[in-house]
């Protein structure tokens, strides 16, 4: 097994310039280290993880807590792109992932007592109850801790403009000469009342009727049932706005298996922006996250609170956009 001392004498070197270069240490030559860390790749060496953790006191694995409410899991389109965006930057930064549950075998747990077996240098928490007196536990713990879609002045941040997205949203929708819309919303979150209100300023705005109905994110079931309801009760807006593209794409095909046309008798609009929505004729008009600068965003504002050793709790707002499919139309022309 190939060890540092034998890359150090390859390199002409000591072992402590080589331990310098692989743990990124700023004061050692940008040449130097790019010929030990080449050496070391030639002379097929494999790092001590553990070794690795002695020395820099970090284990070099972040922690994801995400448990939707729907228990979509890792199938969770939304969710499933962000958490992929997560572990692209932590890797492409030296870390690992590694999940945080109450469940250790067959002993139960609370998420700070795992994060703490586990010794995780950082969480980043996704989709949960925030309101649990465990998550809260965790997030007013010493450890960094980055949350997304979800804001405190407990804990560090990252979000969408929902607020905004649904405001834009609705806004359009007016534009094209709706003066009926329901707005269904999912679980009543922190975020589900941005876009609520959102939803309601631009309705409030314009002197239309307020029309919202409760229903699930990433919910089929829930979905189709308030969408029958909806269709039975024989006051069909113009135009429904749903909690998110799947229940969109689901609520368009109940409406069309009632024989209500889309966009032709019923606009439809969702919020996300993933790939399915892309995929069905006519494309879905909806609200597009940054999945992706979430993720990352998350990511980074974790490592760097890690690698700083200090704790914020700042807040960063990521952008959306307006994606006009083909599932809206102007109400003058039908």
């Amino acid at each position: 097994m190939v060890t540092i001392y034998d890359i150090a004498k390859a390199c002409g070197c000591s072992s402590g310039t080589v331990s310098k270069a692989f743990n990124n240490y700023a004061d050692i030559n940008s040449k130097t280290k790019e010929r030990i860390l080449k050496t070391a790749s030639e002379m097929g060496f494999i790092p001590n993880t553990q070794a690795r953790a002695l020395s820099t006191k970090k284990t070099w694995t972040i922690g994801v807590l995400f448990q939707d409410e729907s228990h979509g899991g890792l199938t969770h389109y939304f969710f499933a792109q962000i958490l992929e965006a997560v572990k692209e930057q932590a890797e492409e930064s030296g870390y690992d992932l590694t999940f945080i549950s109450k469940i250790w075998g067959k002993q139960k747990r609370t998420y700070l007592e795992h994060c703490r077996m586990k010794k995780t240098d950082g969480v980043i928490i996704a989709c949960i109850n925030f309101d649990s007196e465990e998550v809260q536990e965790l997030m007013k713990s010493e450890i960094p801790v980055v949350v997304i879609d979800y804001t405190s002045p407990d804990v560090c941040s990252i979000v969408s403009e929902n607020y905004r997205g649904l405001n834009m949203l609705t806004n359009f929708l007016i534009q094209l000469g709706h003066k009926d819309i329901v707005y269904m919303n999912g679980h009543l979150t922190a975020v589900t009342y941005e876009r609520i209100n959102g939803y309601k300023n631009a309705i409030q705005q314009a002197n239309l009727r307020e029309r919202i109905i409760d229903s699930k994110y990433y919910d089929r079931e829930t979905t189709i049932e308030v969408t029958k309801i909806l269709i039975d009760s024989g006051d069909l807006p113009t135009a429904i706005i749903y909690q998110d593209d799947y229940g969109a794409l689901w609520g368009i095909k109940t409406l069309r298996e009632a024989h209500i046309r889309v966009p032709e008798d019923i606009s439809v609009a969702g919020f996300d922006g993933i790939e399915l929505g892309e995929m069905i004729h006519p494309r879905l008009t909806t609200i597009k996250q940054d999945m992706e600068g979430l993720g990352r965003g998350a990511a980074l504002k974790c490592i760097k609170m890690i690698e700083s050793k200090i704790i914020t709790k700042t807040k960063t707002t990521v952008g959306l956009e307006l994606v006009v499919g083909g599932t809206c139309q102007k109400i003058e022309s039908r």
